[in-house]
């Protein structure tokens, strides 16, 4: 078993929900890059216990191959450490006028931190990014839809509220059509 991996689920498991993300993920991306006439460009952050930057800002056929390439790596959930290296892909260009969004998409509420707080941290780390200009929507698979708490929290780091769920990783490719709508309606408001 890979040290923090939910105990819930064996290591078949958890790579096959995570070729679920993945695919959702080049789903996510081949669907926005056809549906905004502006030029779009992707980044890749892959987080569990730490946050890596996979691909920079990008045209959507090489961060379609970034996701495809990835490698389940297990651990604990740090929203924190994703939301601040999603900040830096989008911010090494400086002000480029562009509207940025982070979509993250998880399967846990924040477990560690770079401090003592893991919950307050990332919700700080999304405050910081939305003072940056940056709109973000998270994207929960959660067991249990009556999971109120793990909902609430998810919420406190989107911008404006709203939480993409759904209760297991096969129903990801459901949430397309939904999403392009609410990023396009973000993008519409700027």
């Amino acid at each position: 078993m890979t040290p923090g991996r939910d105990p819930g689920y064996d290591q078949d498991t958890c790579c096959e929900n995570f070729g679920r993300v993945k695919e959702f993920g080049a789903l996510m991306t081949s669907a926005l890059d056809g549906f905004f006439e502006a030029q779009k460009e992707f980044s890749v952050v892959q987080f569990s216990t730490r946050a890596q930057i996979v691909r920079y800002l990008n045209p959507a056929e090489q961060t379609i191959a970034a996701i495809e390439s990835l490698d389940y790596t297990g651990g604990t959930t740090n929203h924190q450490a994703a939301i601040e290296m999603c900040q830096e892909t989008l911010l090494l260009d400086g002000d480029s006028g562009r509207k940025n969004f982070i979509m993250m998409i998880t399967d846990g509420i924040s477990t560690f931190s770079s401090g003592s707080d893991a919950s307050q941290d990332a919700q700080v780390a999304a405050r910081q990014a939305e003072q940056e200009g940056t709109f973000i929507v998270p994207v929960f698979i959660r067991k249990n839809v009556n999971d109120i708490l793990s909902k609430q929290f998810m919420s406190s780091l989107s911008t404006d509220g709203a939480v993409f769920d759904v209760s297991n990783f096969s129903s990801l490719t459901n949430l397309r059509d939904i999403l392009v709508e609410q990023v396009s309606c973000s993008e519409a408001q700027k």
